[in-house]
């Protein structure tokens, strides 16, 4: 195997552990927070004063899924280069009527998240 061979596998793990993250936690499955993120992961979009680590992900995460119950992500696109990985993203509730687009923008450290960074916009 090449080194740019196995540069390019770990790139798609990378992909795909950013896509398991939205898959994992939009079903309920917060431990996935703890298991992909760094205990020092940074939200840089997170209100100021929120407190370092996936404690405060894993908050947000269960406070949509409280208030949104049927949520969906849907992944629709997804690019990855050396360290970091962006998801362009639609969140739909159809229940509560929320419907945002995003881009994420994620960190790694090995194969975990240390960083985040997003922009959302209300659907019209």
């Amino acid at each position: 195997m090449t080194a740019g061979s196995t540069e390019a596998m770990t790139q798609m793990d990378k992909k795909e552990i950013a896509r398991s993250y939205f898959d994992r936690v939009v079903t309920g499955d917060l431990d996935a927070v703890n298991e992909l993120l760094t205990p020092d992961f940074v939200d840089h979009d997170a209100p100021p004063g929120t407190p370092r680590g996936p404690e405060a992900a894993k908050a947000f995460a269960g406070a949509m899924i409280s208030h949104h119950p049927d949520l969906k992500i849907e992944i629709e696109d997804v690019f990855g280069e050396d360290n970091r990985v962006a998801l362009r993203l639609r969140w739909n509730a159809e229940q509560t009527g929320y419907v945002q687009y995003g881009i994420v923008v994620f960190r790694f450290e090995g194969d975990r998240i240390a960083e985040r960074w997003s922009a959302y916009m209300s659907a019209a």
